[in-house]
């Protein structure tokens, strides 16, 4: 099948809130809050000594206040901790403009790729695809985005929730099936998640663990079927999932009274380290990926997943690098490392994307990179002859 009659990522956006604290400044904040646990206290250093990330954006500003003023320190007393309806608020008022934000910023990419104006990117999206994991309001974000958009009133809606996050894998999943069954359809998939208004009162380990990773953010793209001249795509060859066997308590999410509250076992790196190989072999039989973008879920997971896949470092360095500079943003992770990786690649190149969920759930896509197309003498500097590049269809 010549590559350009598979589908394809064609654009994608990212976006995150405009509050912005170090991981200096978080530590500080929890260490305030629990300033009577010294031994809290201690561990918190460590913890966020190891988290590998510099900087988190966040949907509420508390992060910046004193504890004393905010209603999701965990060493406040429960009385005074913000109760789930009061966080649903939150993510209501602020999810929907943020994932307008990464919508429009792919739309904008579409547009510019194929030659046409916003609003005929817009009106050629035939199918919505909306992803969260961190709230719930109906009427949803799907209908909140097409009507701010401007999206047909009968264009198809899909809501994949509550998957953690690998949900984006879902997400292009079902994007994938939609188009391979209509070479004509445009899939708009837009996630967001607001990871900081789940922080939970007390001193569990677990609890502290997420809120030390977690953090805010959405992001989008469009799949379909890539035009003769399209280019920055990544082509969507083979998506995998595997669900490892006894391991329904390793990962859990569930809705509580003061927010979600979500429950990760140290063994997880452990359980990957012992699915992900045999995947990827499958994926890759004959040599390695040329890129790995791997959902940067925290340290351990990297450092785990770089050993016993025997990778290069710099091959998972977009991934240390987004959680660096944006903590662990749930399912809108991967495109935030996909965005970050063909800032860098020049030539046509076979990857993986990796990212992994409650389940315990490893999914995996093996993608080709397409940059920028030139023709030389009939052919493209790739190899493909013109006359197999215009199977495609165009926009």
């Amino acid at each position: 099948m010549p590559i350009l009659d598979r589908p394809a990522i064609l654009a994608l956006g990212t976006a995150v809130p405009a509050h912005v604290a170090s991981q200096e400044t978080v530590y500080r904040w929890m260490a305030d809050s629990f300033a009577d646990h010294p031994t809290v206290v201690r561990w918190l250093r460590a913890l966020y000594a190891y988290s590998g990330i510099e900087r988190r954006h966040i949907c509420i500003d508390d992060f910046l206040r004193p504890p004393t003023e905010s209603n999701f320190a965990p060493g406040q007393p429960l009385a005074e901790i913000a109760t789930t309806a009061q966080r649903m608020e939150i993510y209501e008022r602020e999810s929907a403009p943020l994932a307008l934000e990464a919508a429009t910023q792919a739309l904008s990419e579409l547009a510019a790729e194929s030659g046409c104006s916003f609003e005929a990117a817009a009106r050629s999206i035939t199918h919505l695809i909306t992803i969260s994991c961190t709230g719930f309001f109906a009427p949803g974000l799907d209908l909140a985005l097409a009507r701010r958009l401007r999206l047909s009133s009968n264009i198809g809606r899909t809501m994949i929730g509550f998957m953690g996050c690998s949900a984006m894998f879902n997400g292009l999943r079902t994007a994938h099936q939609i188009v391979q069954g209509d070479p004509s359809a445009r899939v708009l998939v837009v996630s967001v998640e607001l990871c900081s208004i789940h922080v939970q009162p007390g001193t569990k380990r677990e609890n502290l663990i997420s809120a030390s990773l977690f953090a805010d953010g959405s992001s989008a793209c469009v799949v379909g079927r890539p035009r003769v001249d399209q280019h920055n795509c990544f082509v969507l060859e083979d998506l995998r999932t595997e669900v490892k066997a006894n391991t329904e308590e390793e990962m859990v999410w569930q809705i509580g009274d003061y927010g979600f509250e979500l429950k990760l076992s140290p063994r997880i790196p452990k359980h990957l380290g012992e699915v992900a190989p045999s995947i990827l072999a499958d994926l890759f039989p004959k040599h390695m990926p040329d890129f790995c973008a791997i959902h940067p879920g925290g340290p351990a997971i990297l450092d785990e997943l770089e050993s016993i896949l025997k990778l290069d470092p710099a091959k998972i360095e977009a991934s240390r690098r987004v959680l660096s500079n944006y903590g662990n943003i749930s399912s809108a992770t991967i495109l935030f490392v996909l965005d970050d990786l063909r800032r860098t690649m020049q030539t046509p190149q076979t990857g993986v994307a990796m990212a992994f969920g409650p389940g315990l759930t490893v999914e995996m896509v093996r993608m080709t990179y397409q940059p920028k197309r030139v023709y030389t003498n009939g052919h493209h500097t790739d190899g493909l002859p013109l006359t197999e590049l215009r199977t495609a269809q165009s926009v």
